[in-house]
Formats: structure tokens, sequence, C-alpha cells
């Protein structure tokens, strides 16, 4: 039976000042190791072990008790010894730790992650320092039983563990210590006081417990992946419970009992990876004389680490008994940019002469002065960094196949690296690659005026969370490195306005690269495409070996090579994705090829850090089969692209989306491309709709907005605070529905509005107009211009106002470049042409003046108010929820952008006025359709009211999601009940319409409530309003002015007008409470748009309310619209 293997790592109390100092003088892999774990250390605590171990006036006799160093000096010592004997063929069959060392053991068996595994004991530390009294521990060389029968021992502190017969260990207070040595000196009992400052395995850890326990509780424990032996409970742990962590501190250690557990299992060598090689003696002092047991410690206080280690090395490699894994899979990774060095290859070049001289041939100059010499300080331009390290990782390569004989089962290429992996696969020739390389380089290495960062410390959500929050739209990640290390790419200004926001967010490390392009991201777009036209005559061979992409982190196919090596320069590398493929693909040995370490410490990372990823035999097969239909697809369109006469039909369409010029450019932020190339002698036009490229780039950029989506206001605040702060943090644009809310709650509002979005996020406020209470708006403006509201969207008005004009003259002024500056911005939602051309006009001179003569504006105010227009953007509304007016967009849209540019013209206005859509819009082909009749933007309405964020009752959002397109129907308008003003309401298991109607006829029926017949006034006031008149009149007192009620008093017809509103505002409170005896009653305003969004989400993740949320909601639909656009001009040129 052969020898298992176990390694062992101690806790508090063996360590001291300069531990491992000679293994990391001399052995690369422990180094490696050493600093990679401080520099995960050191983001989570923010400074440096490893100097503190190595600390320049430290000596090994100096006390080393800092826990705030000595927690994670332990972890970081003992994990990496145990990696570096993994790395060298030494793999554990069992892993075993006291105290601390648990927290190794756990990191080593897979149990927890390395950073959970420092996380946890720097947490332990700093808990301990804040919390606990000081204390100490002290080993006492005697029995066991002595602490349970000398009474001062026992009754001044508690036994923290038992490590063989002659040896345990107690721990307490230390005024309380010092009795007990006083009695064991008196007793001539040999004791050892401890270099710790805490007494751990005690009542004074007890303060930290509850709080200890929330974090550990948090850590998704694993499943061992060797056999993972607890020295507290002597057995081994298959399930770990989630307070395990806070246990290894606190409960007492029973050594012996995990060591006789370990020794069932048969003949074993033990290995303390511990700095003293405690553990080494307390296994010699268990074990029985009579039988042989190979016992070895690797670092002591007294030196020779290295010799330790390496006899280590040789005895096992050596010994046939031991028991090893036996080799598995094992792949070859190839580095890209980044990796080069001044002399790599320097053996190679002579080694491989004929490939050497063509690769001078191809390149043109020499590839052996280029790597060895770089006398031109060439070596680090891209357009010669990238065929040197080809041709060193290709070399290299076959090197290692001529030394081992071996193939690898995979391969993969980190950028750059992939072809040198595509090479090692036989996917092309050594020439072939290098061509291609070497065109690549040139192409990547025109591209200026962009740059790079890697962000260390936080995760893709969170990178992908930050960048949505703060509206950093123009920046892509280019590299999934590890699980904490990602490097963004993107415009210089951009990436360097970043900084300050990452590191304030908690990024260990913002380190803007040296690079001159923005690789592998949109802005490499004109390189792809030149690239893929290079590519068009290079044929590929059949693999021999999985190649791993970096686009989709899976295998290679022949079919998909040229598209995978297009896609590759603007695309992600998913380097961990790829990683945790090969690990779920059982392959053990992942070995870098070629100059540098790089790839070799991020694979070690994401191994620690991450899970493999598993994917079932199906999932490839799938892959396999749609990767079949994308070519065939692929195929297809080539030939249809060939009829350019019919391409050419369609270029007005394209027009209406995009500006047309001599050379079409990608504007920042956009996904959209549109070129125009000169093939043959023939012109050819493709195009690309993304969802950022639709919609006007002046309205987006100057609203600071992802996508030209909107989410306009609703009555009564239902579009929420929380809604539009929703919509901001998405970078999109919501309005708040201050119509029919309190000034107070209006304000409210606004706090918390600006407090919860960040600088530069957008959003808006409603401001409707009001007939009945004529000071409301002027208060409403007071406000915003109060809080510095920059965004408003005015509804319902039929002309403009003072109120309205006020706001959007104030702080109108002229910038440096002498172009007129409006500080307030106004969207106007019309339906009627002739109100469109009130608001495309000049504020009127009338109300100008009044204002200037009033002192509510400057002079200079009033005069720029003649060159501008009263709104920056009008937004049509068609048939929508609420008020409408019923309009067909169709009609609307061409006349009032015909009307726009005859107004832009005749008042020679400096910036374009933008016009949006809204009413209708709920789903992509809705949207698509507003934006081919020239929508610069769309804003959704009805559709948001079925949403999480939503203010209205769950019944409400119940009723919503059943609707659809025919569920709708046309209501008089309880604010405009006298002028027979319409709403459209949701009708389907309500009576509110049908009341509404009756109302209203009744009201045009008669001149007051006596004219009606008794029957029907029962009708009413007991089956509709459950009041009788007079009450409903007496309740009118508290929303209406005493002369309005004095008004009706003289007026039985307004006095019945007053009365039957009474209904419409008591219906719309009854929706928004969601009072179940009055269901029927319910007034809830929606347009059929709802009808055709719930159909749409039909069977899929946003079918029910709880799931929808607002800024979701947005995306998808212009996700959906850009991808249904493209398919329409498509299927046009068929």
């Amino acid at each position: 039976m052969k020898k298992s293997i176990v390694f062992m790592f101690s806790g508090q109390g063996s360590q001291y000042y300069q531990m491992g100092r000679e293994l990391f003088s001399n052995n690369t892999v422990f180094k490696k190791w050493m600093l990679e774990l401080d520099y995960i250390a050191k983001s989570i605590m923010g400074e440096s072990v490893i100097k503190e171990i190595f600390h320049m006036n430290k000596g090994k006799a100096d006390v080393f008790n800092q826990i705030k160093f000595t927690h994670p000096a332990l972890f970081i010592i003992q994990y990496a010894l145990a990696q570096t004997l993994i790395e060298d063929g030494i793999r554990p069959s069992h892993v075993v730790g006291t105290s601390l060392g648990e927290f190794v053991a756990a990191a080593v068996a897979k149990v927890i992650t390395v950073k959970e595994g420092l996380e946890g004991v720097i947490c332990h530390a700093k808990l301990a320092e804040q919390y606990c009294a000081k204390g100490g521990m002290t080993a006492v060389m005697d029995e066991k039983t002595l602490y349970f029968h000398i009474p001062v021992i026992r009754e001044n502190s508690e036994l923290a563990s038992v490590n063989y017969h002659k040896h345990f260990v107690i721990t307490g207070e230390e005024d309380k210590l010092k009795k007990i040595h006083k009695y064991l000196k008196t007793k001539e009992i040999m004791y050892q006081e401890l270099p710790v400052t805490y007494g751990f395995h005690s009542y004074l850890m007890d303060p930290i417990e509850e709080e200890y326990k929330k974090v550990v509780s948090k850590i998704k424990y694993r499943k061992p992946s060797i056999a993972f032996i607890s020295s507290i409970y002597g057995t081994s742990m298959e399930k770990i419970s989630k307070d395990y962590l806070w246990e290894v501190t606190r409960k007492p250690i029973n050594f012996p009992k995990a060591l006789a557990l370990i020794e069932k299992q048969g003949k074993c060598v033990y290995i303390d990876l511990g700095p003293s090689g405690t553990l080494a003696n307390f296994v010699k002092q268990n074990m029985d004389d009579q039988m042989e047991r190979e016992i070895f410690a690797t670092l002591n206080p007294f030196g020779q680490d290295s010799m330790n280690y390496k006899k280590i090395i040789e005895t096992l490699n050596n010994n046939v008994e031991v028991e090893k894994e036996e080799k598995g899979m094992f792949a070859y990774v190839f580095s890209g940019q980044g990796s080069q060095k001044k002399g790599m290859g320097a053996e190679l070049f002579d080694e491989f002469p004929e490939l050497t001289a063509s690769a001078d041939k191809i390149l043109g100059y020499s590839i052996k002065e280029l790597c060895t010499e770089d006398k031109k300080n060439q070596l680090n331009k891209t357009a010669f960094t990238q065929p040197a390290l080809y041709v060193v990782n290709g070399l290299s390569y076959l090197k290692k196949l001529k030394e081992t004989g071996k193939t690898p089962d995979y391969v993969a290429g980190h950028s750059l690296g992939e072809y040198s992996a595509l090479f090692a696969a036989g996917a092309f020739d050594f020439e072939t690659g290098l061509k291609l390389v070497k065109k690549r380089g040139e192409l990547m290495g025109k591209v200026i005026n962009g740059t790079m960062a890697a962000v260390v410390g936080l995760d893709e959500d969170r990178i992908k969370k930050i960048l949505n929050e703060n509206n950093f739209h123009s920046i892509d990640i280019a590299n999934y490195n590890t699980p904490t290390q990602i490097v963004l790419s993107g415009p210089k200004e951009s990436i360097k306005n970043a900084k300050e926001v990452f590191e304030n967010e908690g990024a260990s490390l913002y380190a803007i690269l040296n690079v001159s392009g923005a690789f592998h991201s949109r802005y490499m777009d004109d390189a792809k495409d030149a690239f893929s036209e290079f590519l068009e005559d290079i044929s590929f061979k059949e693999m021999h070996i999985p190649v791993i992409s970096n686009v989709v982190a899976r295998p290679y196919k022949k079919d998909h090579i040229k598209n995978y090596l297009c896609d590759q320069i603007t695309h992600s590398v998913k380097w961990t994705e790829s990683i945790r493929y090969l690990m779920g693909k059982k392959v053990e040995n992942i070995e870098q090829v070629g100059p540098g370490t790089i790839l070799t410490g991020l694979v070690s990372t994401i191994i620690n850090e991450a899970q493999p990823l598993i994917v079932e035999a199906e999932e490839d097969e799938q892959e396999i089969v749609e990767e079949q239909e994308d070519k065939e697809q692929e195929d297809k369109e080539q030939e249809e692209k060939e009829q350019e006469d019919k391409v050419q039909e369609n270029d007005e369409i394209l027009e209406v989306l995009f500006e047309e010029k001599n050379t079409y450019e990608v504007n920042e932020g956009s996904g959209a491309v549109l070129e125009e190339k000169n093939t043959s002698n023939k012109k050819e036009k493709s195009y690309s709709i993304t969802a950022s490229s639709l919609g006007d780039a002046q309205f987006k950029k100057e609203n600071n907005l992802k996508y030209a989506y909107l989410s306009g206001s609703m009555y009564k605040g239902i579009s929420s605070k929380e809604m539009v702060v929703k919509m901001g943090k998405a970078g999109l644009m919501g309005f708040y529905g201050a119509g029919g809310v309190s000034t107070e709650e209006i304000e409210e509002a606004i706090k918390y509005i600006q407090g919860a979005l960040n600088e530069g996020q957008s959003y808006g406020m409603n401001l409707l107009y009001n007939p009945i209470e004529v000071n409301k708006e002027d208060e409403i403006v007071d406000l915003y211009l109060r809080y510095g509201i920059k965004n408003i969207e005015a509804s319902a008005y039929m002309s403009v106002n003072s109120a309205l004009v006020r706001y959007r003259l104030k702080g109108l002024k002229k910038d440096k470049a002498g172009r007129i500056y409006s500080e307030n911005k106004i969207i106007a939602k019309i339906s009627r042409p002739e109100v469109a051309e009130v608001f495309l006009s000049p504020a009127p001179d009338k109300i100008v003046n009044k204002l200037l003569n009033e002192n509510k504006i400057t002079a200079t105010e009033a005069e720029l108010s003649r060159k501008i227009a009263m709104v920056d953007a009008i937004c049509i509304e068609a048939d929508s929820g609420g008020h409408t007016d019923q309009g067909v967009a169709y009609a609307l849209m061409p006349a009032i952008i015909k009307l726009r540019d005859e107004m832009v013209s005749k008042f020679n206005y400096e910036r374009k006025i933008n016009i949006g859509a809204a009413g209708g819009i709920g789903t992509p082909e809705a949207a698509a359709a507003a934006f081919i009749l020239g929508a610069d933007f769309i804003v959704t309405g009805s559709i948001n009211q079925c949403t999480v964020e939503a203010r209205t009752s769950e019944a409400v959002k119940d009723l919503l999601q059943q609707a659809n397109v025919q569920d709708t129907v046309y209501a008089p308008a309880g604010d405009m009940f006298e002028l027979g003003a319409k709403v459209q309401v949701l009708k389907k298991g309500l009576f509110f319409p049908a009341r509404a109607n009756k109302l209203y006829e009744l009201y045009r029926q008669y001149d007051s409530l006596d004219e009606i017949d008794e029957k029907t006034k029962d009708q009413i006031q007991e089956r509709y309003f459950k009041k009788n008149f007079e009450e409903i009149f007496e309740e009118a007192k508290d929303f209406y002015s005493k002369e309005e009620m004095i008004k009706a008093e003289l007026n039985p017809k307004q006095k019945m007008a007053m009365i039957f509103k009474w209904y419409f505002g008591h219906s719309t409170k009854l929706a928004l409470r969601g009072s179940h005896e009055q269901k029927v009653d319910y007034q809830i305003h929606c347009g059929p748009a709802l009808g055709a969004f719930n159909q749409w989400v039909k069977g899929t993740e946003l079918e029910n309310w709880q799931d929808r949320n607002v800024d979701i909601i947005g995306e998808k639909i212009m996700e959906g619209t850009a991808e249904l656009l493209n398919k329409r001009f498509y299927a046009l040129t068929i």
C-alpha cells in the first residue's frame, strides 16, 4: 500500500521575523506565490505583509506578535509553500491545520478561496484588536490531566489545545497566567510563553463572536477536493458548517485525535509547512516508536530552508512507495503583449535557424537582433512586439515538443498569444501565422487616442455597475484576466476620468497602461474590418489540439477561425472563463510556454479564486450545431450582400438614422458603424445598428445618456422618485410625476433623487399645466429653480405661460464662444401642430416684458430670449395612456418635423431642436417605427406603470399585467371635465370607464342635479359614489377655494360638475391605495402599448410585474429595436 502525503499547517505562536527569507530568495515559485498572496492581502488591509515579515530592522530573535500582520503572515507563508510543493509534483491527499492553520488547510483543500481565507484571518485580527482584551497563551510540558486536577490552572485559564501526551496549551488573561507561571515554577514544571498578545481559544474572544460569525457565515463553503481533517473534532470534514471558521479560533484543539484519524488511513508522509516545524515535532511525539514514519519540516528559525525543501522534493519524487497523483491532462498557454523583454528567445534562434530565416524574410528585419539587442528601441512598439512574441512563443513550443515528446491536451493564448496556440494546434504553419500577426500588429499599431487601465480588487459585476452608474458608457471591458483583475479600454480622457471613481469605490489598484490604443474594444472596428479583408485570402487547416477562444471561452471550430480572429480585436478577452473551462475539463496542469510568467500568475489566481466551469457534452454538441448554422447563415448573407442594386434602394431609409458624410466615423460611445468603401470601382454600403447608436447623438451627449430612451412622467407620483433614480443610474432619464402631488412632497422627491444620483446622471421633473390652481405652477417653478432642476417635461400645455417662460429664461447666458447657453431645458409633450409652433417659437414678448418689469428675469435674459426657442425638444404624443388627443404618429411626426425645420430656419436658431416620440411605444416594433419616422428619442409611459418602481398599488399592477391591446378605452378627464377632454384608461374588469362616460353625458344633458330623474340620482349616489351629493359637496370645501365654492352655490351646473369631478379624484385614490371594496371603480390611465408589451414578454423573465424594472425594460426595448432594424433592413435587400 502506498503512503499518503499529509500537509500540516500551524497557527499563532510559530511565527518569527524573517521566516522563509532564504527560500524566498532562492526559490522563484515560492517567491511568486508570496508576492501574489501579499498583493491580495494588501488589497484587503492596505498594507504589505511581506514588508513586515522581512522587516529591515528586525531579526529572528525579535518578538513578532502584532496580529494584524502575524495572522495573514502565517497564512501567506504556509499557503505559498503548499503551492510551491504542488507545482513540484508533491500533492497532498490529506490536509490538517491547528487554529489559524485550519484556514490554510481549507484553502488548499478548496473549501474556501485564497481571498476568502485571507479575508477571514485579516478580519479576525481586526476585530480582536478592536474589541478583545489583551491576553496570552502558554505551552505546558506535562500531562493534560494537570489542567483538570490543579485548581490554580483550571480556574485561571482555559484549555486551548492538546498537542501530545505531555504538551498542552492554556490561554487567558495575562495576570491570571502569571499566577499559573508562578505555580509551575515552584513545581519545576516546564512551560513556555507563546509570542502572542491575545488569549485565543478562550472567553476573551467572545466579544467578537456575533460579528465574526456574520462575516464567515457569508462564505459559500465548498466540498473539499482532498481530505480535510478537523483538529477540533478529529473528523474528516465533508460538509462545513457556516460557523466552522469561528469555531477553529474559539474551541480547543485536539491534535492527537486528528492524527489518529489520519493514521487509520494507512502509512503516511507528514510534511509540516509551518515556519517552526512545530507540528512535525508533535507528530513524532504522538507516534509509537516502533513504527516508521517519514516526517519533514520545511522551515525553521535556524536556516537551511532551501536545503530542507530540496531534500523533501528529492526524497518524495524518487520514492515509489509514496502515493502520487497520476498526471492528468495538461495544457499549454501562450502570453500576449506585456510579456516581451529584451533578451527573450536568445537560446532559440540558433536552434531553429530555418524558421528564424523565414521570419527575417517575412518581416524584413532580423528577429534575433530585435529580441536580443533591440538597438532601435522597437520591441515595445505594437507593430514589432506582436511578431516578436509570436516567433518566440512558437519556437519555445517547438523546443518543448522536442524535449518532452508530449502534445498538450489543450492550448490557449491570451490575446496575441492565441495565434501561437493556433500554430501549435496546426491551424496554420509558422510562416502563415507570422504574416497574420505582422498584419495585425501593423493595424493595431496605427490606432491612437485610446488607452487601457487595469483594475484590481473588484469583480466583474462591481465594475459593470460602477461604469453604468457613473455614465462611463464610452469605456469597454477589454480583458477578464482574473475574477478580480479586469482591464478597461476606451478614450484616454474617459479612462483618466474613471481613475478617481474606481479608487473611491474600493479598487486596490487602477493602473493606466502604457499603450497607444483602446485594444479589445469597439474603437478597434476599423482595424477589425481591415484585418477581415486581409483574411479573405487565408485558408486554415484542421486542428489536432483544441484551442480555447478568447472570444467565447470555448474551443475553436475550423469554420469559425476567421470570425474569431476578427472578433478578438474588438471583443473582451475572456481569460478567466477560458481557464475555468479547462478546469471543468479536468485539466490539471496549465503551463505557460514562452517568455515571462505573467500567465502563470493569472492561472494560479483563477484556480484559487474561481470554480471550474462545467460544460456538459450536450452543450458542446449544441455549440457545434449552432456554429454550423451560423456558418450557413453567413454564406447566405454574403450572397445577399452582393445584390448591390437592391441595397442602394434602401439608402434613403438609412439616412434617416445616420447623417451621411463622405467618410463615416464612429462617435465616442456609439456602437454603430456605417462605412463607405470603394472596392473594385464599386461602391458598397454596410450597416450595423446598435441600441446606443439609435437616436440623435447631440441629444444623448447633452443629456449624458447611454440610449435615446426616456420614461415619461405619470400623475400622482406614479413615476416615482425610485423610478427616476433607477433610470438615472442606468444611463437613461426618467421624469418624476409631479402632477397632483403637493409641493412639499415634490421637494422631498427632489432631495431623494439628488441624493441618490451621482454627478452627471440624468433626471427630470414634470410641470403640469394647472388651469384651476393658477399659482401652483409658479410655486413649483420656484421650487425647481431653487433646487437647480435642469430638465422639465411640460405637459398638457396648449400655449406657454409666465411660469414656463420664467423657468426657461432663468440663467440664460452666452458661453465663451458666444453661443447662447440655456441652463434650464424643456421637453414639451404635444400632440397638435399649432401647439408645437408655439413651443418652437421664442418666448412671447408680452410675457418676457412683464417678467422683466417684475424683476423676475434680467435684461440679459430678456434680450437673449428672442434667440432661442421655448424648448430644447418636442415630444410628439400620439394616442397614449391618460390625456390624449388620439393622434396618429404616422401623420403627426412628418408634419411636426417639417414644422421644426421651418421654425429653426425662420428664427435662425444655433442648435437643432430635437423631436421625440411617445404614445403606443411598448415593443421594439413600435420603437423602430418611431426611429424610422425620424424620432431623435423615444419616451415610454404605460409600460412603466406595471413595474416594481411604479408608485401605485399591487392590485393595479396585477390588473395591468393581464391587459391586452384591446383592453383600453376613452373616458372623460376629471381635471378638464367641463371641456370634454379625454383620457385613455384600462377597461378590463372595471366599471369606471362606463360610469365616467355616464356622468359626462348627464352633465351635457342637464343644467343641474335637480333635473336628473330620481332613479338615476339614486344609482349614482348608491352604486357609483356610495355617498350622497351633499356629503361630497361638503368634502369639496377641503379642495376648492371659498370663491369657487360660492360660485358653485350660485351656479347649479358648476355645482353638479364639482360633485361629478369628485368621483374622478376618488377613483384615482382607490387605485393608488388598492382598495378591495371598490376595485371596479379604479381609474387607471393606460394605453394599448402596455398590452403589446405584455404580449411581447409573455413566457419570459419579464412576464410578472414583480420582475419588471424600468431600466431593464428600457435596455431590452432598445436592444430589441436595434436587432429588429438590422433584420428589417437586411430583409428589404433580398
